[in-house]
């Protein structure tokens, strides 16, 4: 990775719910593997992300250097998407996006963003146009249903995570461990049937759609 790329929380985020799946320790050495990190710089970076996330219950230490993921985990908006959640459930049906974000004194954008995936996920309609020609909205029968906050997923900043994490996986195990080891043997495999899953349909289907692009 260039020197000057900046190393966001987004992407250890990425590489720890990767490589943290199912439970598993995931090391500082990890990811600096996954994100392709030499120098002592950019490590001290992502080690100073992590104490972060471990502060903030994102992260939980196993002991020294070893992590687990909290897949349990709500970001810092949980607040927000609890106050916003509340409104919507008891506003009566007609309510608008204006209403919600002065009512719940939530910035418009945040309701907005918040009330389209409920709209996605089927917990909120359109049921018409209100005053000033904006849409109105009421809860479903899904809403009612569901008296604990919904919280949309965490966004993945890199769609390539895992395969990158696989590759880099590969690299370490080929490396580092006894190729000859049957533990050795199953994980490479297990991250090559990551890399086939991915890429080996684009390869037997031209009409396949392509990957998504990513920008380095």
């Amino acid at each position: 990775m260039a020197e000057n790329k900046p190393i966001t929380v987004e992407m250890i985020r990425a590489a720890m719910q990767s490589l943290g799946a199912g439970g598993k320790e995931v090391s500082y050495q990890l990811i600096y593997e996954a994100l392709e990190l030499d120098s002592e710089s950019m490590q001290a970076v992502v080690r100073s992300k992590i104490n972060d996330m471990t502060k903030h219950g994102e992260v939980e230490r196993v002991r020294l250097g070893c992590f687990t993921y909290n897949f349990k985990h709500r970001p810092r908006e949980a607040k927000t998407f609890e106050i916003l959640w509340r409104f919507v459930r008891k506003a009566k049906p007609g309510w608008t996006l204006s209403e919600c974000a002065m009512m719940t004194r939530v910035s418009y954008t945040r309701a907005l963003r918040y009330c389209t995936w409920l709209e996605e996920e089927g917990f909120v309609i359109p049921i018409g146009k209100a005053e000033r020609n904006a849409t109105a909205f009421r809860c479903t029968a899904k809403a009612d249903q569901t008296p604990e906050t919904p919280y949309p997923p965490l966004r993945a900043a890199d769609p390539f995570a895992k395969e990158r994490t696989a590759a880099a996986t590969i690299t370490r195990l080929l490396l580092c461990a006894d190729p000859r080891s049957r533990k050795t043997a199953r994980d490479i495999t297990d991250a090559c049937r990551i890399l086939l899953e991915r890429f080996e349909p684009v390869t037997k289907n031209e009409n396949a759609n392509p990957l998504p692009y990513v920008e380095e």
